[in-house]
C-alpha cells in the first residue's frame, strides 16, 4: 500500500485571506489554507495559483495592492522576499510569490511558465 501525503491541519480563522482583505488579484485561485503548529508563530498560511501568462499582471497588482516586492530570479526559479502587509483592523500578513522551478529567464517568457504560487500567512502566536 502506498503512503498517502499527509492531511492538511486546519484551524479557526483559516481562508482566503486575499479575498478576505479585498485584495485578491483577479486571475488567483485560492489553492487552499493549513495550520502549521509545529511552525514558529504557528502561522495560516493561505496557497493560490496564478498561470504563467497572467503572472506579469497579477504581480504588478500586487505590487500596488499590498506592497509586495518585485519578483526576481534566482536559481531555476523566479520569486519575491515576503512583504509585509498590515490590514484595517490590525492583522499582519507576510505575502509573497514564486514561480515553479524554470529555465525561464526573461519576464518577457512567463507566460511559459505554467504556474506561480503566491503565499499569504498570519501568525496565531506572537514570536
Amino acid at each position: 500500500m502506498a503512503a498517502s501525503a499527509p492531511t492538511p491541519v486546519t484551524a479557526p480563522g483559516c481562508g482566503d485571506f486575499l479575498a478576505q482583505i479585498k485584495k485578491k488579484p483577479l486571475h488567483a485561485e485560492f489553492a487552499g489554507c493549513n495550520y502549521a503548529p509545529d511552525r514558529q508563530g504557528k502561522p495560516l498560511e493561505a496557497t493560490y495559483r496564478v498561470s504563467g501568462r497572467f503572472a506579469a499582471a497579477t504581480e504588478a497588482y500586487l505590487i500596488k495592492a499590498v506592497g509586495l516586492n518585485r519578483l526576481k530570479r534566482s536559481c531555476c526559479l523566479w520569486d519575491s522576499p515576503a512583504s509585509q502587509y498590515r490590514d484595517s483592523i490590525g492583522r499582519d500578513f507576510l505575502i509573497s510569490m514564486v514561480s515553479e522551478e524554470t529555465m525561464v529567464s526573461s519576464r518577457s517568457e512567463w507566460p511559459r511558465i505554467i504556474v506561480f504560487e503566491i503565499t499569504v500567512e498570519t501568525f496565531t502566536e506572537d514570536m
